[in-house]
């Protein structure tokens, strides 16, 4: 099989933000990595701007957040097969941008889907009965 990697998730929210967005120096289409957190969750890690003495520039590498139950389940076979995952900051929604709301953080995740396993099974309803229509006259009007 070919090296090539395939969108595994292409938006996935960060949950759990532990930074302040605004002030880690963030940007759209930085790398980021996904490792285990010592709860079990898949937590987000990239490379954040962490001052000394609250001057002096200094970037190291922090905890973002951690991802939700549906992208942690796609993404968890990966993980335990060690493959190559390639993790982007594809969106970020900033605290003085977000106007009240709480701050955002999306990455993506490209891999070899070989280790995807079908998570979302589709359930065999019965579908509804139609509703009966009167019938239509001869002239098409609805009769009385």
């Amino acid at each position: 099989m070919s090296d090539a990697k395939l969108p595994l998730i292409h938006k996935a929210p960060v949950e759990g933000l532990a930074i302040h967005v605004a002030r880690t120096g963030l940007a759209i289409g930085d790398s980021a990595r996904l490792d285990r957190l010592s709860d079990g969750r898949i937590g987000v890690f990239a490379r954040l701007r962490k001052p000394i003495l609250g001057v002096i520039p200094h970037h190291r590498e922090g905890l973002v957040g951690h991802l939700g139950p549906v992208a942690e389940e796609i993404v968890s076979p990966s993980l335990a097969h060690g493959d190559d995952l390639r993790v982007r900051i594809i969106d970020l929604v900033p605290e003085h941008l977000a106007n009240g709301y709480p701050p955002e953080v999306y990455i993506s995740v490209w891999g070899d889907p070989r280790h995807l396993q079908p998570i979302l099974q589709t359930v065999d309803l019965p579908l509804p009965d139609p509703k009966p229509r009167p019938p239509k006259g001869l002239s098409g009007l609805r009769t009385a």
